[in-house]
């Protein structure tokens, strides 16, 4: 009887127990997952521009160019798709969980870099889409190597302004997520601190672009942009790795 009695008792405490550690366990596979969904989306980025942005923005003739490596454009725009979509399933994988937290704050989240910039990358790889069948339409007419073909290319490839508004949406959106990181403390708070840093100086670069006071590719703009992308590299093998505190996902009401 009194087996059963302290069986009931803790009963209660088991449970408790095992829905927390299960609780847990989710938590781990959310922060794995989204760590190697930042992965993908950066190598993708990267990957793109080394396979289409790089050449057809250094050619002489860009539609040119994009006719006869068609294969190549088209997969520069699949590697747009596939980061736009990895980037975009990281809020959607942890808003669950980040509401919890700050529902504000993870629903501001989850639109900016779910919603909104997953648009912006469906609208940067249609365009690149469009430089072969453009090339095509101009070789009919002046040719892709008269000045109009060239300024179409160029246009096309090389929108300074549109690259600005994308890397000010993801600023924003990130702003959102290292406030909500910094506040629950769910990752080390030098790691949030770091992209709290990293965000002015991301959008100081491709503001600097938006208005001519430098180039889209130019040695300032990569070295205000290398502290955020090396930041968002360590948090995400942070997660891959040790995952989130689990107090304060367990407990946010202590944080």
């Amino acid at each position: 009887m009194w087996a059963m009695s302290s069986t009931t008792l803790h009963s209660p405490h088991i449970q408790i127990d095992s829905r927390t550690g299960t609780r847990l366990r989710e938590h781990r596979a959310v922060a794995t997952t989204a760590g190697i969904l930042y992965i993908i989306g950066t190598a993708s980025g990267v990957l793109s521009k080394a396979i289409t942005y790089f050449p057809v923005h250094n050619a002489d003739d860009p539609l040119a160019y994009a006719a006869k490596h068609p294969d190549a454009v088209a997969t520069g725009a699949l590697l747009v798709l596939v980061m736009g979509l990895s980037l975009a399933l990281v809020p959607a994988v942890l808003f669950p969980m980040l509401r919890r937290l700050d529902g504000v704050l993870a629903t501001g989240y989850l639109i900016i870099r779910g919603a909104v910039e997953a648009t912006t990358y469906v609208i940067v790889a249609t365009a690149w889409l469009l430089l072969v069948p453009l090339a095509e339409t101009m070789s009919a007419g002046p040719g892709t190597a008269s000045p109009a073909g060239v300024r179409l290319g160029t246009l096309v490839i090389d929108s300074d302004g549109a690259s600005a508004i994308m890397s000010l949406v993801f600023c924003f959106g990130g702003a959102l997520f290292y406030v909500l990181l910094y506040r629950s403390r769910i990752v080390p708070r030098w790691i949030a601190s770091w992209g709290l840093i990293g965000v002015p100086l991301y959008a100081a670069a491709y503001l600097l672009a938006m208005y001519g006071v430098v180039g889209i590719n130019s040695a300032e703009v990569n070295l205000l942009s290398l502290p955020l992308a090396v930041q968002e590299m360590v948090l995400a093998v942070w997660m891959i790795a040790r995952g989130f505190r689990p107090a304060a996902v367990s407990n946010p009401s202590e944080i």
